[in-house]
């Protein structure tokens, strides 16, 4: 709850967070109201709360801004979708998810496009290589997919993140669960599947920085933790490619929202 400041207060705040004009030097920081910023593209890049506030706004043809907050439990915790939905019953509201906002916004539009295919021949095997540009930042992707498959397969998935030229390079990196070599040969061996190699990128310092820590391991610099709600690109690209129920390649995480993107995680695959 917000103590010392009038709803008054508290309206003008917002209404110099959100104008157009607005720096952060108008603002007071910290303060008693905490400034957000969604990113591009909105809950198909991001499923966060702040994008899916600032989509609904959008979308009723307002001004892409929204005050958003949360509701706490008696015992001072926040409230989660069970004790929501007990809360919208008790007083005749509507509950929203973000995966219901994904969905809609996923029938009527797209933040990539496919750029062009090709077959590829790499170390491991023949792939068909799909090209892929999203809106928001203009990057391109890369899509290598293995074989075919009915529409109800678990098909095998590795989606690469970052992406360094020295995975291409570099054998057996520890810079990720599976390396990309790795990847590509379990997909050939089992004949199908599909490896998203995600442009993110790359700066000269970072290059520097995994360069240095791959001719010295001990002293790798630490990947940062990846915010697994900005998965929106990579799961697009995987609707494109067919792909509907999937077993990932990777460690075992929670991926919020994929059914607004209308994909199934059936399971994990470790690294052999």
């Amino acid at each position: 709850m917000t103590t010392g400041i009038s709803a008054a207060d508290r309206a003008r705040t917002v209404q110099v967070a959100v104008a157009k004009d607005s720096r952060p030097t108008d603002l007071v920081q910290p303060g008693h109201i905490f400034p957000l910023q969604a990113v591009d593209g909105g809950v198909l890049m991001r499923a966060g709360h702040t994008e899916a506030g600032c989509d609904l706004a959008a979308m009723a043809g307002c001004s892409p801004s929204s005050v958003i907050c949360e509701i706490m439990k008696d015992d001072g915790t926040m409230a989660r979708l069970p004790d929501l939905q007990l809360f919208a019953a008790e007083h005749g509201l509507k509950i929203g998810t973000i995966a219901d906002l994904i969905e809609y916004r996923s029938r009527n539009e797209s933040l990539v496009e496919r750029m062009g295919s090709r077959e590829l021949r790499t170390a491991h095997g023949d792939f068909t290589v799909h090209a892929f540009r999203d809106k928001p930042s203009q990057s391109v992707h890369l899509a290598l997919v293995k074989g075919q498959w009915q529409a109800d397969a678990e098909v095998p998935v590795r989606v690469h993140e970052p992406l360094s030229v020295l995975d291409a390079l570099e054998l057996q990196r520890s810079m990720h669960s599976w390396s990309l070599d790795n990847s590509l040969q379990y997909l050939h061996k089992q004949g199908q599947g599909v490896a998203v190699l995600l442009n993110c990128g790359e700066s000269a310092a970072q290059l520097l920085a995994q360069f240095e820590g791959s001719a010295r391991p001990s002293q790798a610099p630490e990947r940062g933790r990846m915010d697994l709600r900005t998965y929106g690109i990579g799961a697009q690209i995987l609707r494109l490619c067919g792909v509907h129920k999937m077993k990932l390649m990777g460690n075992p995480r929670r991926m919020p929202s994929m059914t607004g993107y209308g994909l199934e995680i059936t399971g994990y695959i470790p690294k052999e």
